[in-house]
C-alpha cells in the first residue's frame, strides 16, 4: 500500500481539482530510466546531471574492467531516483508555495482521490482552507525538527 501527498496551488481550496496526488513509493519508470524520468517530472536540472551521469556510465561500462562498476553505479542511481523521485517533486512543489494538504494511505489513486475528496473538511470546501504546517518545521515551530518523510530525512535523530 502507498501512501499519496495531496498538494494543491497557492491560494486554492483543499478539493481544488488541480490538487496533485503524488504517490510515495517506488517507481518502476524511475528505476530503468532516472534521468529521463526526472526530466518528464520537470526536475529539470537534476534530471541533466542524472542523464549525463548515465551517458558517461556508459562510456565508462565500454572501458576494460568497467563494466561491473559502471552496472554497480547505474542500479545505484536507479535506486535512489526511484525511491526520492517523488519527495523530489513534492519538495520542488513546495519551493513554489503548493500546499501539503494530506497525507493519504491507499492501494491505488483512485481510492487515494475518493478518500481525500469524502473527507474534506466544510470549511475547506468553502475556500477557507487550513493549511498542514510546513514540512521542514514542526508544531514547535523549529526548524528540522519535522518527522521526514524521505529516505534521506533524519526523522529528529541525531
Amino acid at each position: 500500500m502507498a501512501s499519496y501527498m495531496i498538494m494543491t496551488p497557492p491560494g486554492a481550496p483543499a478539493d481544488d481539482e488541480r490538487a496533485r496526488f503524488i504517490a510515495d513509493g517506488f517507481s518502476w519508470g524511475a528505476f530503468f530510466f532516472p534521468g529521463p524520468w526526472l526530466i518528464v517530472k520537470r526536475a529539470w536540472l537534476i534530471g541533466i546531471f542524472v542523464s549525463v551521469l548515465q551517458f558517461l556510465l556508459l562510456l565508462a561500462a565500454t572501458m576494460p574492467g568497467g563494466f561491473s562498476a559502471a552496472l554497480l553505479i547505474h542500479l545505484a542511481l536507479g535506486l535512489i531516483v526511484s525511491l526520492e523521485g517523488p519527495l523530489l517533486i513534492a519538495s520542488k512543489l513546495s519551493a513554489r508555495e503548493w500546499t501539503l494538504r494530506s497525507v493519504v494511505p491507499a492501494r491505488d489513486l483512485e481510492t487515494a482521490e475518493e478518500i481525500y475528496y469524502s473527507n474534506a473538511e466544510p470549511s475547506a470546501q468553502e475556500g477557507h482552507a487550513t493549511p498542514m504546517p510546513s514540512p521542514d518545521r514542526s508544531s514547535t515551530g523549529r526548524p528540522g525538527a519535522a518527522a521526514g518523510l524521505g529516505f534521506f530525512e533524519s526523522y529528529g535523530e541525531r
